[in-house]
């Protein structure tokens, strides 16, 4: 049975079909911005033709296709898109949304710092008699004829989904579950804030839910064009989406709780990186994935992946829990330019699929990093996608020379070179200031890099930062379409504690876990996994009375049943302590900690790639050899004959010192004089820089 894994970039959307988790066939497609499943069935198309099959016959064959996408991310950073909605609110707290909870520290002094945006405007929110005590207590019933009228202004101001979202919910939702039900006879995709996300702080469980509800209607167009194509293909199988926690889930899950998919695409990127990492013993990894149109970055101290509630999304924030990464315009599609002050700058604009960078020919005029690239004879014209598209170095040239060499007065090579070192100095901070936020020194991690763009610039990236090391998988292009394939079913619970070590007893602690364990296991059965296949892995966010912020633990994965002791209880005081200290640099043994939030993930285990190991060939990599060709490496004086080999015929043990480029038809590695590749068992690439 086949399993095809597909990820809509900005620029490409990456597809991959796997067959009996072992034998990978992989096709690219350019992005449709405004209609993504037209990609997603190119992609299908390629994939098919890949293997000399018809689309229908390799959809019969096909078990499941699981989607990771950009688009709830795409649609709020650009404003694109977005459902006109309507807030609920608890009377008396109507302004929470301008009020927030913090002021940006790079403008606390400024008197003229602007208004914080907000999705839903002050006219559009509608007041509700009611309150709901800190610890579930009803104060004030639910006054249902102010939920009418709301209703009935809803529909006046040609209002397309409703958000529900009452004060201290998070502790009893009974209010906002009736309001939503009188809602829904006219507005069935009212957003209820509870169903979203379940934690306390008003500020983020409201802004979570109006991101969620501006983007539900999209979603669903999406989401139902893509089935109605699948249907009209025969695809019989089963269809899943990547969410932000880095699992999959059904579309209905899905479009039940949208904020689930904004940010699912990169959410995929540190699950290669985490196998990868188990795959070859690394103990620390940061994971880069350099594509079309953006940078990301995610740190994976001891294997693991970090995740994060404050999830930023333009000028907005998601409480979502998520896979933490930083993100940063820098990709091969990213527009340089001159700014107003005479500097050269990079990104974030992106020149994005259509027109492209001004090498693809298809009316681009502004330059990219890709022609950059072009021009330094880092990415071959004549092999671009091994040679469906052939890249125009003339026009790359024309676009440097206009818009950077002449303003600048520099000669076009120097101009490109400025290109390309600028990207990379920003990227090589980006993560340096990533590592070092999290407590940790890049230098102590290995670099495992992905992204079509992401082997042209990573050995230069390592350079910069001391990383001696490097992980470059062959299929690096498809470094997010691979941790797909990786991801299980994921649904993420918390209830609020907020009580002190000293303050709970081990029967309320087991009541809590066991109600959230029926929970999550409703949602896997709801979406087929069955009982042999859940795992459930409690956890809390915790902190020392007086701060602020919390620090996540968590115990090993369970099967349903398993009683919680007090050796677990004593293991999250203890993983609390250590995970502090290691953050902040102390921690104290003898201060009682504080249980915030109880959590449980409840996973569904999906079958793993397997990864077949090849004999060792040779360390000669001769046979391997494509051509000779100039490349500029400005340590080596400028251009200079630079041997390239087709990552086709590079077998096991195969040996290639720089200055080389090693040519794949979705990638090219750039291999500086300082560095030594090596070609391991998988057919993927060691990379170890000289002191």
């Amino acid at each position: 049975m086949i399993e095809i894994a597909i990820d809509t970039g900005g620029t490409f959307t990456d597809g991959i079909a796997v067959e009996d988790r072992r034998s990978v066939t992989s096709a690219k497609f350019p992005t449709n911005a405004s209609d993504p499943a037209t990609g997603i069935m190119g992609c299908i198309k390629l994939l098919a033709e890949e293997r000399n099959l018809a689309e229908r016959d390799l959809l019969a064959d096909t078990g499941t296709i699981v989607v990771g996408t950009t688009l709830a991310t795409n649609c709020i950073v650009e404003n694109r898109g977005l459902a006109k909605c309507c807030l609920l609110y608890t009377k008396g707290f109507r302004d929470i949304p301008e009020l927030g909870r913090r002021i940006p520290k790079a403008d606390i002094y400024n008197p003229r710092l602007p208004a914080p945006s907000v999705l839903i405007p002050r006219h559009l929110r509608f007041g509700v008699e009611e309150r709901i005590q800190f610890d579930g207590k009803v104060l004030t019933p639910l006054h249902e004829n102010d939920v009418l009228e709301a209703l009935r202004r809803a529909k006046a101001h040609g209002i397309e989904v409703p958000v529900v979202c009452f004060l201290n919910s998070y502790a009893n939702p009974a209010h906002e579950e009736r309001a939503a039900e009188i809602i829904r006879s006219e507005f069935p995709d009212v957003i209820v804030s509870t169903h979203v996300l379940r934690r306390w702080i008003e500020w983020d469980r409201l802004t979570t839910a109006a991101l969620a509800g501006s983007v539900k209607p999209v979603l669903r167009r999406f989401v139902t064009t893509l089935i109605e194509r699948l249907n009209d293909a025969d695809f019989k199988g089963t269809l899943l989406f990547v969410t932000c926690s880095g699992g999959v889930a059904t579309p209905d899950v899905c479009l039940d709780n949208p904020a689930l998919l904004i940010g699912s695409g990169p959410a995929a990127g540190p699950l290669l990186g985490a196998f990868l990492a188990e795959l070859k013993d690394f103990e620390n990894a940061i994971v880069c994935d350099m594509g079309g149109t953006s940078f990301d970055v995610s740190v994976l101290p001891h294997r693991t992946i970090l995740t994060t509630t404050e999830t930023a999304i333009g000028e907005y924030r998601s409480g979502c829990e998520a896979v933490d990464l930083d993100s940063l315009g820098a990709g091969g599609g990213s527009i340089a330019k001159i700014d107003r002050r005479g500097i050269l700058q990079v990104g974030p604009a992106s020149a994005g699929a259509d027109p492209g960078p001004a090498c693809y020919g298809k009316g681009g005029l502004l330059p990219t990093v890709t022609d950059a690239d072009v021009v330094l004879g880092y990415i071959p014209a004549d092999y671009f996608l091994g040679g469906r598209i052939s890249l125009d170095r003339d026009r790359a040239e024309k676009a440097i020379y206009e818009h950077v060499a002449r303003p600048l007065g520099v000669d076009l090579i120097e101009a490109a070179y400025a290109i390309s070192s600028l990207v990379e100095s920003n990227m090589a901070e980006m993560v340096l200031l990533s590592t070092v936020r999290k407590g940790f020194d890049p230098r102590d991690f290995k670099l495992v890099v992905g992204g079509g763009a992401g082997p042209v610039h990573a050995i230069a990236i390592a350079s910069r930062l001391g990383i001696k090391q490097l992980y470059i998988p062959k299929l690096a292009s498809l470094f997010c379409t691979l941790g797909i394939s990786l991801a299980d079913y994921k649904s993420i619970l918390g209830r609020m504690l907020y009580r002190g070590q000293d303050e709970v007893g081990l029967d309320e602690f087991k009541n809590l876990y066991h109600s959230l364990e029926e929970e999550g296991r409703a949602t896997l059965v709801r979406q087929g996994v069955t009982e042999q296949d859940m795992r459930f892995i409690r956890g809390a966010e915790m902190r020392y009375s007086g701060q602020l912020h919390d620090v996540e633990v968590s115990l090993p994965a369970t099967t349903r049943g398993a009683l919680f002791t007090g050796e677990d209880f004593i293991a999250l005081i203890r993983a609390f302590h250590e995970r502090h200290k290691a953050i902040y640099g102390y921690s104290d043994s003898a201060m009682p900690a504080i249980f915030a939030t109880l959590k449980l993930q409840a996973k569904g285990i999906r079958p793993s790639i397997e990864m077949v190991e090849q004999p060792f060939a040779s360390r000669n990599p001769s046979a391997a050899l494509r051509r000779k060709r100039n490349v500029y490496f400005k340590e080596l004086g400028g251009f200079v004959e630079t041997p390239c080999y087709d990552t086709g015929r590079l077998q096991h043990g195969n040996v290639v010192r720089g200055p080389a480029i090693l040519e794949h038809p979705q990638t090219t590695v750039v291999v500086p004089k300082d560095a030594e590749l090596t070609i391991d068992a998988y057919g993927n690439y060691s990379v170890v820089r000289a002191s």
